[in-house]
């Protein structure tokens, strides 16, 4: 799965991002104006070809798994109380689905 910012990034982005603590506060400012328009016109563009979605390569239109799925990508970045919560969910969505098939 790629995340949104492997498709925008670059590394000349980086690099400009990489040099910003070493310039004046006003350059600064206005560097770090000019990389958000740079990827904002990027992720624009992304999202006007309809070959470029975020889709997981192994997605199919109704996967049933994609709520864990998200769910599990997501849980990359919390917090231990807000992984508690998710854990807590992806439980309740799997138990939830065993009964549906033990039951159907």
């Amino acid at each position: 799965m790629e995340s949104i910012d492997t498709l925008i990034q670059d590394r000349h982005l980086e690099m400009i991002k990489a040099a910003l603590p070493y310039l004046n506060s006003s350059r600064q400012r206005s560097m770090a104006m000019m990389v958000k328009f740079m990827e904002l016109q990027r992720t624009m563009a992304l999202f006007q070809n309809p070959e470029n979605n975020l889709r997981m390569c192994s997605e199919e239109e109704n996967d049933e798994n994609a709520p864990l799925q998200m769910l599990s990508a997501i849980r990359d970045y919390c917090t231990e109380k807000e992984k508690d919560v998710i854990d807590n969910m992806i439980t309740f969505v799997q138990m939830f689905s065993t009964y549906g098939t033990l039951f159907t």
